[in-house]
Protein backbone atom coordinates (compact mmCIF):
# COMPACT_ATOMS: atom_id res chain seq x y z
CA UNK A 1 0.00 0.00 0.00
CA UNK A 2 3.05 2.10 0.77
CA UNK A 3 3.70 1.94 -2.92
CA UNK A 4 0.54 4.10 -3.69
CA UNK A 5 1.29 7.55 -5.79
CA UNK A 6 0.75 10.42 -3.49
CA UNK A 7 -0.59 12.37 -6.56
CA UNK A 8 -3.54 9.79 -6.90
CA UNK A 9 -4.40 9.42 -3.60
CA UNK A 10 -4.64 13.38 -2.98
CA UNK A 11 -6.60 13.69 -5.69
CA UNK A 12 -9.20 11.24 -4.76
CA UNK A 13 -9.31 13.10 -0.97
CA UNK A 14 -8.84 17.04 -2.07
CA UNK A 15 -10.60 16.98 -5.42
CA UNK A 16 -13.29 19.13 -5.63
CA UNK A 17 -16.58 17.43 -4.90
CA UNK A 18 -19.60 18.29 -7.16
CA UNK A 19 -21.25 21.09 -5.03
CA UNK A 20 -17.68 22.66 -4.82
CA UNK A 21 -17.37 22.41 -8.80
CA UNK A 22 -20.65 24.37 -8.82
CA UNK A 23 -19.53 27.32 -6.48
CA UNK A 24 -16.48 27.59 -8.14
CA UNK A 25 -17.89 27.68 -11.73
CA UNK A 26 -20.46 30.08 -9.94
CA UNK A 27 -17.45 32.01 -8.72
CA UNK A 28 -16.10 32.60 -12.11
CA UNK A 29 -19.36 33.53 -14.23
CA UNK A 30 -20.03 36.04 -11.42
CA UNK A 31 -16.29 37.40 -12.26
CA UNK A 32 -16.58 37.34 -15.35
CA UNK A 33 -19.57 39.28 -15.36
CA UNK A 34 -18.29 42.31 -13.09
CA UNK A 35 -15.23 42.07 -15.41
CA UNK A 36 -17.73 42.83 -18.23
CA UNK A 37 -19.45 45.73 -16.45
CA UNK A 38 -16.57 48.28 -15.74
CA UNK A 39 -12.89 49.21 -16.66
CA UNK A 40 -12.75 48.33 -12.62
CA UNK A 41 -14.56 45.00 -12.82
CA UNK A 42 -11.57 42.99 -13.65
CA UNK A 43 -9.82 44.27 -10.27
CA UNK A 44 -13.39 43.40 -8.38
CA UNK A 45 -13.14 40.18 -10.16
CA UNK A 46 -9.48 38.76 -9.30
CA UNK A 47 -10.06 39.77 -5.97
CA UNK A 48 -13.04 37.83 -5.77
CA UNK A 49 -11.26 34.65 -7.41
CA UNK A 50 -7.96 35.44 -5.18
CA UNK A 51 -10.68 35.38 -2.22
CA UNK A 52 -12.13 32.07 -3.27
CA UNK A 53 -8.60 30.85 -3.94
CA UNK A 54 -8.20 31.23 0.09
CA UNK A 55 -10.72 29.30 1.22
CA UNK A 56 -10.20 26.58 -1.33
CA UNK A 57 -6.09 26.20 -0.66
CA UNK A 58 -6.91 25.74 2.70
CA UNK A 59 -7.27 22.26 3.02
CA UNK A 60 -6.09 21.31 6.32
CA UNK A 61 -4.32 18.12 7.47
CA UNK A 62 -3.60 17.84 11.15
CA UNK A 63 -7.13 17.19 11.79
CA UNK A 64 -7.79 14.47 8.98
CA UNK A 65 -4.13 13.12 10.00
CA UNK A 66 -5.47 12.44 13.65
CA UNK A 67 -8.97 10.38 12.55
CA UNK A 68 -6.66 8.18 10.20
CA UNK A 69 -7.63 9.38 7.12
CA UNK A 70 -3.82 9.52 5.49
CA UNK A 71 -3.09 5.76 6.67
CA UNK A 72 -3.24 4.62 3.63
CA UNK A 73 -0.40 6.91 2.08
CA UNK A 74 1.84 7.04 5.36
CA UNK A 75 1.81 3.12 6.58
CA UNK A 76 5.18 1.90 5.65
CA UNK A 77 6.94 5.28 3.96
CA UNK A 78 10.14 6.12 4.97
CA UNK A 79 10.00 9.61 3.32
CA UNK A 80 7.03 12.30 3.92
CA UNK A 81 8.08 14.69 1.50
CA UNK A 82 6.66 13.36 -1.90
CA UNK A 83 3.22 13.68 0.14
CA UNK A 84 3.75 16.51 1.32
CA UNK A 85 4.48 18.24 -1.58
CA UNK A 86 1.35 16.25 -3.63
CA UNK A 87 -0.74 17.64 -0.56
CA UNK A 88 0.41 20.89 -1.67
CA UNK A 89 0.01 21.04 -5.03
CA UNK A 90 -3.17 18.87 -5.37
CA UNK A 91 -4.64 21.53 -2.36
CA UNK A 92 -3.88 24.53 -4.88
CA UNK A 93 -5.02 23.54 -8.70
CA UNK A 94 -8.66 23.70 -8.26
CA UNK A 95 -8.37 27.86 -7.69
CA UNK A 96 -5.47 27.47 -10.27
CA UNK A 97 -7.71 26.61 -12.85
CA UNK A 98 -10.11 28.89 -11.75
CA UNK A 99 -7.54 31.97 -11.74
CA UNK A 100 -6.28 31.01 -15.42
CA UNK A 101 -9.64 30.03 -16.96
CA UNK A 102 -10.78 34.00 -15.93
CA UNK A 103 -7.15 34.92 -17.63
CA UNK A 104 -8.07 33.99 -20.19
CA UNK A 105 -11.50 34.69 -20.80
CA UNK A 106 -9.83 38.63 -19.70
CA UNK A 107 -7.41 38.08 -22.52
CA UNK A 108 -10.28 37.13 -25.05
CA UNK A 109 -12.70 39.93 -24.21
CA UNK A 110 -10.03 42.81 -23.75
CA UNK A 111 -7.46 41.61 -26.42
CA UNK A 112 -4.69 42.57 -23.60
CA UNK A 113 -3.04 40.44 -21.49
CA UNK A 114 -4.98 39.73 -18.33
CA UNK A 115 -2.97 40.78 -15.12
CA UNK A 116 -3.93 37.39 -13.84
CA UNK A 117 -1.17 36.48 -16.15
CA UNK A 118 1.65 39.10 -15.29
CA UNK A 119 4.23 38.68 -13.27
CA UNK A 120 1.82 40.90 -10.47
CA UNK A 121 -0.79 38.35 -10.72
CA UNK A 122 0.68 34.57 -10.65
CA UNK A 123 2.61 35.85 -7.76
CA UNK A 124 0.19 37.43 -5.48
CA UNK A 125 -1.71 34.14 -6.57
CA UNK A 126 1.35 31.73 -5.83
CA UNK A 127 2.10 33.53 -2.44
CA UNK A 128 -1.72 33.70 -1.15
CA UNK A 129 -2.27 29.93 -1.73
CA UNK A 130 1.15 28.97 -0.24
CA UNK A 131 0.38 30.92 2.94
CA UNK A 132 -3.23 29.86 3.92
CA UNK A 133 -2.49 26.48 2.69
CA UNK A 134 0.53 26.37 5.66
CA UNK A 135 -1.73 27.93 7.96
CA UNK A 136 -4.55 25.44 7.22
CA UNK A 137 -2.40 22.35 8.32
CA UNK A 138 -2.29 22.83 12.26
CA UNK A 139 -4.89 25.11 12.60
CA UNK A 140 -7.81 23.31 10.39
CA UNK A 141 -10.09 23.28 7.13
CA UNK A 142 -10.64 26.80 6.27
CA UNK A 143 -8.34 28.31 8.91
CA UNK A 144 -5.71 29.83 6.69
CA UNK A 145 -8.28 31.50 4.58
CA UNK A 146 -10.51 32.94 7.27
CA UNK A 147 -7.35 33.71 9.37
CA UNK A 148 -6.26 36.06 5.94
CA UNK A 149 -9.44 37.66 5.48
CA UNK A 150 -9.19 38.50 9.23
CA UNK A 151 -6.28 40.14 8.86
CA UNK A 152 -7.06 41.97 5.47
CA UNK A 153 -10.02 43.92 7.13
CA UNK A 154 -8.10 44.50 10.24
CA UNK A 155 -5.35 46.69 7.88
CA UNK A 156 -8.49 48.12 6.05
CA UNK A 157 -10.15 49.23 9.17
CA UNK A 158 -7.09 50.59 10.44
CA UNK A 159 -6.32 52.57 7.50
CA UNK A 160 -3.18 50.99 6.96
CA UNK A 161 -3.40 49.53 3.24
CA UNK A 162 -3.33 53.06 1.90
CA UNK A 163 0.26 53.28 3.60
CA UNK A 164 1.35 49.70 1.97
CA UNK A 165 0.06 50.92 -1.55
CA UNK A 166 2.75 53.75 -1.15
CA UNK A 167 5.61 51.85 0.84
CA UNK A 168 5.20 49.03 -2.38
CA UNK A 169 5.20 52.26 -5.47
CA UNK A 170 8.35 52.98 -4.46
CA UNK A 171 10.21 50.09 -4.37
CA UNK A 172 13.92 51.02 -6.74
CA UNK A 173 14.42 54.70 -4.61
CA UNK A 174 17.04 52.50 -2.17
CA UNK A 175 17.95 49.09 -0.32
CA UNK A 176 15.76 50.30 2.66
CA UNK A 177 12.80 51.51 0.57
CA UNK A 178 12.75 48.25 -1.69
CA UNK A 179 13.00 46.11 1.57
CA UNK A 180 9.94 48.24 2.42
CA UNK A 181 8.10 47.59 -0.48
CA UNK A 182 8.68 43.80 -0.07
CA UNK A 183 7.33 44.31 3.06
CA UNK A 184 4.26 46.03 2.22
CA UNK A 185 3.76 43.14 -0.87
CA UNK A 186 3.95 40.56 1.75
CA UNK A 187 1.54 42.44 4.30
CA UNK A 188 -1.11 43.04 1.41
CA UNK A 189 0.25 40.92 -1.96
CA UNK A 190 -3.13 42.59 -3.70
CA UNK A 191 -0.24 45.90 -4.13
CA UNK A 192 0.39 43.48 -6.72
CA UNK A 193 -2.29 43.63 -8.89
CA UNK A 194 -1.71 47.71 -9.47
CA UNK A 195 0.10 49.05 -12.22
CA UNK A 196 -1.15 46.48 -14.60
CA UNK A 197 0.79 43.47 -12.87
CA UNK A 198 4.21 44.79 -13.35
CA UNK A 199 6.64 44.41 -10.21
CA UNK A 200 9.91 45.60 -9.71
CA UNK A 201 12.70 42.41 -10.34
CA UNK A 202 14.00 42.72 -6.33
CA UNK A 203 10.53 42.78 -5.09
CA UNK A 204 9.52 40.06 -7.49
CA UNK A 205 12.21 38.04 -5.92
CA UNK A 206 11.88 39.02 -2.39
CA UNK A 207 7.96 37.34 -2.60
CA UNK A 208 8.92 34.51 -4.49
CA UNK A 209 11.57 33.67 -1.74
CA UNK A 210 9.05 34.22 0.86
CA UNK A 211 7.01 32.19 -0.67
CA UNK A 212 9.37 29.34 -1.30
CA UNK A 213 10.29 29.86 2.14
CA UNK A 214 6.86 29.07 3.94
CA UNK A 215 6.07 26.24 1.08
CA UNK A 216 9.30 24.42 2.73
CA UNK A 217 8.26 25.20 6.03
CA UNK A 218 4.39 24.01 5.66
CA UNK A 219 6.62 20.78 3.96
CA UNK A 220 8.54 20.49 6.90
CA UNK A 221 5.82 20.58 9.56
CA UNK A 222 3.92 17.21 7.07
CA UNK A 223 7.31 15.50 7.68
CA UNK A 224 7.30 16.00 11.62
CA UNK A 225 3.61 15.66 12.54
CA UNK A 226 3.32 13.16 14.75
CA UNK A 227 -0.21 12.53 16.74
CA UNK A 228 -2.43 10.14 18.31
CA UNK A 229 -5.51 8.49 16.30
CA UNK A 230 -8.47 10.28 17.50
CA UNK A 231 -12.10 9.02 16.89
CA UNK A 232 -14.29 10.63 14.45
CA UNK A 233 -16.31 13.81 16.27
Amino acid sequence: MHHLSPLRFFWVILRPRRATMAALLTVLVYATYLASMSADGFDQALSLILLTQLIVASTGYRDRLVRGHFDAILAGRRRREPVALAHAVLSMVPGLVLWLTFGAVQHLVTSHRSIAMMPGGLVTFAYASVVVWALSLRLGRNSGGVLWVFVAFVLAAAGKVHVLREAYGTSSASLMVTTRSIAAALAFPLVMLGNDGYVEPTVLLGVCTAAAVVLLSGIWMIVRFDAPLKDPA
